[in-house]
């Protein structure tokens, strides 16, 4: 080869590796290349692995490649996300992302496992599941009215229970108090099980929490719903009234889950996983799947996933800080 040919040759790989830099999606056209780790940041068989077993078959679809979930549970959901930002930005390592670990646990401690802000990368959003203020059947009152009515006579006659202090239960809960201006007796336990089983057995009288763990009580007869702790109703339970219905039009919250990778990944990653992800939300199949787990499919970019959040924090930095809830 002659040095005009070669010096050509050299000039053309050195404008691809340009190009494929100024043009990220390019570089990731064989993306992904082996298997995804897909996190979830608690045990199996509760509404979150639920749903990320839902996405990780209908992304599989969608990419070509094996999506494997992994369960890495703790620290109200932190230990798991601490993980995937903590992994190599190589677009194989995502997580399911629930509120409590990006929301709610920064408000309640400074020692935080990582920093939502500079630590992750935001696909976007995934399932949201609304949650419900439950009694138990031994509570001899007509409707949330005549509860509050009750509490204000006598304060901290009526008990809740919670997943543990700075769950999402025990914040939403403190929520409801300051709303009804109403003063109840917290009772911590660890996990939604020993909750709802003390519940159903007569020795706390309240719990909020998410459809997909509490509506199945319902149906069966076990608890009793007063009110969705959401701004509309739920097509799972049509007839029972949403908060603004019931007077509480601020106390709501819809747990939202969504899909996160490390700090730091490529354009091309990010544009493959969300293109993935945007089709695999709109599937029937999937809207079905998650609707058996009383979720509804997201859709949003990863900026609106975001912002979410951050308007959330927001919110929930006052009602922290005026019940002195803390983890420190």
């Amino acid at each position: 080869m002659d040095i005009k040919r070669r010096r050509a040759l050299v000039g053309a790989i050195k404008g691809l590796g340009a190009l494929a830099v100024l043009t990220p999606g390019l570089a990731m056209a064989n993306y992904p290349e082996r298997p995804i780790q897909l996190i979830v940041p608690f045990p199996p068989g509760g509404p979150s692995d639920n749903y990320a077993r839902i996405l990780a078959s209908a992304l599989q679809q969608e990419l070509g490649q094996t999506v494997i979930v992994v369960n890495k549970p703790g620290v109200s959901g932190a230990l798991g996300i601490q993980y995937v930002a903590r992994s190599k930005p190589d677009g194989y390592t995502f997580g399911l992302a629930g509120m409590g670990a990006t929301v709610f646990l920064p408000l309640l401690t400074s020692k935080v496992l990582f920093d939502t802000d500079k630590d992750l990368t935001f696909i976007g959003d995934v399932v949201a599941t609304p949650n419900v203020f439950i009694i138990g059947n031994h509570v001899k009152v007509n409707d949330i009215a005549d509860l509050i009515a009750k509490a204000k006579e006598k304060p901290g006659a009526f008990s809740y229970a919670s997943t543990g202090v700075g769950s999402t239960s025990h914040v939403l809960t403190s929520l409801f108090e300051q709303s009804a201006h109403v003063k109840l007796l917290h009772v911590p336990y660890k996990g939604a099980a020993p909750a709802l089983q003390e519940l159903m057995s007569g020795l706390v009288d309240i719990f909020i929490g998410d459809a997909a763990g509490i509506l199945p009580m319902v149906k069966a007869g076990k608890a009793r719903a007063l009110f969705t702790v959401d701004k509309d109703r739920m097509e799972w339970l049509p007839d029972l009234p949403s908060a603004p219905e019931v007077g509480l039009p601020d106390v709501y919250l819809s747990g939202e889950y969504g899909l996160v990778g490390p700090a730091g990944l490529s354009d091309g990653v990010q544009k493959s996983m969300h293109s993935a992800l945007a089709k695999a939300l709109s599937s029937q199949t999937v809207s079905e799947k998650f609707g058996q787990q009383f979720g509804k499919p997201v859709m949003g970019s990863g900026a609106d996933y975001k912002n979410m959040l951050d308007a959330e924090s927001k919110r929930w930095t006052k009602v922290v800080k005026s019940a002195n809830i803390t983890l420190d």
